[in-house]
């Protein structure tokens, strides 16, 4: 069952490595961004192989974070 936008904040904040649809849920942006941001040298989010499952990846919380907070960021006045 899809978690919500909620459910996946906190479970970012308690330290849950969130794989990339999850991540571009919460970050209101497309699952091929995510991808983009993973694939960039250096990746804008460190990630790491899930074991077994060829190449599927979860994203690092502490940058999922990062990202989370600059996209909340108010520019401006």
């Amino acid at each position: 069952m899809a978690r919500t936008v909620d459910e996946l904040e906190r479970a970012v904040r308690a330290g849950e490595w969130l794989r990339p649809g999850d991540v571009a849920l919460l970050l209101v942006v497309s699952k091929s961004t995510v991808v983009r941001m993973l694939n960039a040298d250096p990746p804008e989010i460190r990630y790491r192989r899930i074991s077994g499952t060829g190449r599927h990846r979860e994203c690092h919380p502490e940058d999922v974070l990062r990202e989370l907070a600059a996209r909340r960021e108010v520019h401006g006045q």
